[in-house]
């Protein structure tokens, strides 16, 4: 029988922020390559409701920086490396960190190394920038989550997919907005 995958959406939670400035001081001190981090996803948008996992941006200068070396250093900090979804999003390294042995399908955070200024740090800064600034977007975001967590999903990226219509419709009128 195959599993089915649903996604719990929790209100939004002030500790939020709170734990992604506690996980970035600890990535300091291993990623030494990184020249800035965000907060992004749903977590970083006050009042969005979220599936409760931070998402963060980790800007390199070359994604080759994140090698051997420094994907074991995280392996060792409690990371996972996940290299098929890195296949999967091209110019990036994944990786996860789950709550303990006893959850290992939810993730306390999503760890996105990407290059610096490229589309894959600039495109979830805008999106989420963009939400912050308009709250009639961030509702109909938010009314289309709550629609696609009500479903089950036969592969949990599949979540995600079906918001990528609204979330490059925003991308689109962040860059418009960029270029008045």
């Amino acid at each position: 029988m195959k599993r089915l995958w649903k996604f719990e959406l929790r209100d939004y939670d002030p500790i939020w922020p709170i734990r992604y400035r506690a996980e970035i001081s600890e990535l300091k001190k291993l990623l030494w390559m990184v020249l800035a981090f965000e907060h992004v996803g749903s977590t970083s948008i006050q009042g969005m409701a979220a599936v409760p996992t931070i998402d963060i941006l980790a800007g390199v200068h070359n994604l080759n920086e994140a090698d051997d070396d420094v994907i074991g250093l995280l392996i060792a900090s409690g990371w996972e490396h996940r290299p098929d979804i890195d296949v999967m999003i091209p110019n990036r390294r994944f990786f996860h960190k789950p709550l303990g042995a006893e959850y290992r399908t939810t993730r306390m955070c999503h760890l996105h190394l990407v290059q610096h200024s490229s589309p894959e740090w600039q495109d979830p800064i805008a999106f989420r920038d963009f939400l912050r600034i308009h709250p009639d977007v961030a509702r109909k975001y938010l009314e289309l989550k709550r629609s696609l967590a009500r479903e089950e999903y036969e592969n949990p990226s599949d979540y995600s997919a079906q918001k990528s219509e609204f979330v490059a419709e925003v991308l689109r009128l962040a860059r418009r907005k960029q270029e008045i």
